[in-house]
Protein backbone atom coordinates (compact mmCIF):
# COMPACT_ATOMS: atom_id res chain seq x y z
CA UNK A 1 0.00 0.00 0.00
CA UNK A 2 1.19 3.32 -0.77
CA UNK A 3 1.66 6.11 1.92
CA UNK A 4 0.13 8.98 1.43
CA UNK A 5 2.06 11.80 3.10
CA UNK A 6 -0.32 14.90 4.01
CA UNK A 7 -0.89 18.10 2.22
CA UNK A 8 1.52 20.88 4.46
CA UNK A 9 1.27 23.29 1.67
CA UNK A 10 -0.84 25.98 3.85
CA UNK A 11 1.94 25.82 6.79
CA UNK A 12 4.72 26.30 4.84
CA UNK A 13 3.01 29.21 2.53
CA UNK A 14 2.56 30.69 6.18
CA UNK A 15 5.63 30.01 7.39
CA UNK A 16 6.99 31.97 4.33
CA UNK A 17 4.62 34.70 4.70
CA UNK A 18 5.47 35.28 8.67
CA UNK A 19 9.33 35.04 7.44
CA UNK A 20 8.21 38.05 5.18
CA UNK A 21 7.02 40.09 7.50
CA UNK A 22 9.51 39.97 9.26
CA UNK A 23 11.74 40.46 6.05
CA UNK A 24 9.63 44.30 5.88
CA UNK A 25 10.10 45.21 9.45
CA UNK A 26 13.74 44.85 9.32
CA UNK A 27 13.44 47.13 6.08
CA UNK A 28 11.75 49.64 7.74
CA UNK A 29 13.98 49.66 10.69
CA UNK A 30 16.88 50.14 8.31
CA UNK A 31 15.74 52.99 6.76
CA UNK A 32 14.48 54.27 10.21
CA UNK A 33 18.01 53.83 11.23
CA UNK A 34 19.22 55.74 8.16
CA UNK A 35 16.86 58.51 8.83
CA UNK A 36 17.92 58.63 12.56
CA UNK A 37 21.31 59.06 11.48
CA UNK A 38 20.13 61.89 8.77
CA UNK A 39 18.01 63.71 11.43
CA UNK A 40 20.56 66.50 12.67
CA UNK A 41 20.76 67.49 9.05
CA UNK A 42 17.10 68.19 8.67
CA UNK A 43 16.94 69.93 12.32
CA UNK A 44 19.75 72.17 11.19
CA UNK A 45 18.23 73.00 7.51
CA UNK A 46 14.96 73.93 9.89
CA UNK A 47 17.09 76.49 12.32
CA UNK A 48 16.36 73.62 15.30
CA UNK A 49 20.07 73.36 16.58
CA UNK A 50 22.66 75.84 16.55
CA UNK A 51 26.11 74.95 14.86
CA UNK A 52 27.58 74.72 18.21
CA UNK A 53 25.61 71.75 19.29
CA UNK A 54 26.09 69.95 16.02
CA UNK A 55 28.52 67.90 16.95
CA UNK A 56 27.90 66.43 20.06
CA UNK A 57 24.23 65.83 18.22
CA UNK A 58 25.89 64.37 14.71
CA UNK A 59 27.40 61.83 17.46
CA UNK A 60 24.00 60.85 19.33
CA UNK A 61 21.97 60.78 16.30
CA UNK A 62 24.93 58.25 14.62
CA UNK A 63 25.30 55.94 17.24
CA UNK A 64 21.28 56.07 17.72
CA UNK A 65 20.57 55.13 14.14
CA UNK A 66 23.46 52.73 13.99
CA UNK A 67 22.32 50.79 16.98
CA UNK A 68 18.85 50.97 15.04
CA UNK A 69 20.08 49.22 12.05
CA UNK A 70 22.37 46.84 14.21
CA UNK A 71 19.01 45.60 15.87
CA UNK A 72 16.98 45.30 12.86
CA UNK A 73 19.91 43.09 10.99
CA UNK A 74 19.78 40.78 14.24
CA UNK A 75 16.34 40.78 13.88
CA UNK A 76 16.25 39.37 10.43
CA UNK A 77 19.24 36.46 10.95
CA UNK A 78 16.66 35.51 14.08
CA UNK A 79 13.37 35.71 11.48
CA UNK A 80 15.15 33.04 9.60
CA UNK A 81 16.85 31.17 12.00
CA UNK A 82 12.82 30.75 13.18
CA UNK A 83 11.90 29.80 9.42
CA UNK A 84 14.07 27.62 8.95
CA UNK A 85 13.36 25.76 12.38
CA UNK A 86 9.74 26.04 11.40
CA UNK A 87 10.64 24.83 7.99
CA UNK A 88 12.00 21.39 9.32
CA UNK A 89 9.43 20.60 12.49
CA UNK A 90 6.75 21.60 9.33
CA UNK A 91 8.28 19.42 6.96
CA UNK A 92 8.78 16.46 9.81
CA UNK A 93 5.12 16.80 11.05
CA UNK A 94 5.27 18.53 14.31
CA UNK A 95 5.36 22.19 14.87
CA UNK A 96 5.52 24.14 17.80
CA UNK A 97 5.21 28.05 17.46
CA UNK A 98 7.98 29.92 19.18
CA UNK A 99 6.73 33.78 20.46
CA UNK A 100 10.34 34.76 21.43
CA UNK A 101 10.83 36.77 18.43
CA UNK A 102 7.74 38.56 18.86
CA UNK A 103 9.39 39.48 22.68
CA UNK A 104 12.94 40.56 21.40
CA UNK A 105 11.13 42.89 18.54
CA UNK A 106 8.53 44.21 21.08
CA UNK A 107 10.98 44.77 23.35
CA UNK A 108 13.81 46.19 21.55
CA UNK A 109 11.25 48.50 19.79
CA UNK A 110 10.41 50.16 22.68
CA UNK A 111 14.22 50.32 23.96
CA UNK A 112 15.03 52.03 20.67
CA UNK A 113 11.96 54.33 20.75
CA UNK A 114 12.80 55.50 24.25
CA UNK A 115 16.05 56.21 23.26
CA UNK A 116 14.53 58.74 20.69
CA UNK A 117 12.11 60.42 22.76
CA UNK A 118 14.75 61.43 25.51
CA UNK A 119 17.32 62.35 22.33
CA UNK A 120 14.70 64.33 20.70
CA UNK A 121 13.42 66.20 24.37
CA UNK A 122 17.10 66.84 24.93
CA UNK A 123 17.51 68.41 21.53
CA UNK A 124 14.67 71.17 22.51
CA UNK A 125 15.39 71.99 25.26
Amino acid sequence: MIEVKPDRSQQHLANQRTFLAWLRTSVVLIGLGFIMVKFDVFLKELGFVSTSLQDSADHTSLLLGIGIIMFSVILLVYALKNYLVGYREITAGFHTPRNSIIYVSTIGVVIFSGMIIIYLILRTI
